[in-house]
């Protein structure tokens, strides 16, 4: 028995990083089916035909709606719920991430981190949640950032989007809790992902100094958090903000 067991989930950026790393411990936990939603054909196309070949036959669909458009997000939630009955949750992981100083960044630059990981979260979180209302139950869990708490000493677009995530997230832990709905997000510190992977020697040791845990976290210790959040595990968790960052200081 796993703790997803039975369970049918759709994802924002599966296809690396922490949305892929979490994908594989769902899998690895018996969801029953999963979808991962990454931001074009290519980009997906490689890591669905990875997946199943990891987990043959396993029910994992792909699919690439643009995510700062509604209606394409809601089709692609709408089009694998009608494939498998239900949606027992559904994560708001996809994100960007630029460290540009104020002086530096563009308005279009801001506008965009505004519009992917926070304008794209709600457009997830609404059509998810409008297809849980209907079931009456379902899980909600939103990727947001240790910025989004304590802010960001270079990129305030990053910082700024996923403080508004983490906001969003306990709005609608409270609109949504009536319905039998759990909305809850995780804010990750420094991770090893695709985002990190340039960092010198010199700028790892800075920021290994500065948690508590001396290192970097690994995407599936996120995942985890995520996975919890979206089992049955958390079952009166609703409108929290997990901090998965070795504690930052």
């Amino acid at each position: 028995m796993g703790i997803m067991d039975g369970k049918v989930v759709f994802i924002t950026g599966g296809t690396r990083g922490i949305g892929n790393a979490t994908t594989r411990l769902m899998l690895k936990e018996g969801v029953e089916a999963i979808a991962i939603c990454g931001r074009s054909e290519d980009m997906v196309g490689p890591a669905l035909a990875k997946l199943r070949a990891d987990f043959p036959g396993r029910n994992i669909e792909g699919c690439w709606p643009l995510l700062t458009d509604a209606t394409a997000v809601e089709t692609a939630v709408k089009t694998f719920v009608d494939k498998y009955g239900r949606l027992d949750a559904a994560c708001a992981n996809a994100g960007i991430t630029q460290s540009t100083s104020i002086k530096r960044m563009t308005p279009a630059e801001f506008e965009e981190q505004i519009n992917i990981n926070l304008i794209g979260a709600f457009y997830l979180d609404r059509a998810a949640g409008l297809i849980m209302r209907n079931q009456k139950f379902g899980a909600i869990v939103n990727t947001a950032s240790m910025t989004g708490l304590y802010g960001s000493g270079m990129g305030a677009g990053y910082g700024a989007s996923k403080g508004g995530v983490i906001a969003l997230t306990k709005s609608l832990g409270r609109e949504l809790g009536f319905f039998n709905i759990r909305v809850n997000c995780v804010a990750p510190g420094s991770i090893k992902t695709d985002m990190t992977a340039g960092i010198n020697d010199v700028a790892m040791k800075a920021v290994n100094d500065g948690i508590a845990l001396h290192r970097m976290g690994e995407p599936e210790e996120v995942g985890n958090a995520i996975m919890f959040l979206a089992s049955d595990l958390s079952s009166y968790v609703n409108g929290a903000c997990l901090s998965v960052d070795g504690y930052a200081t």
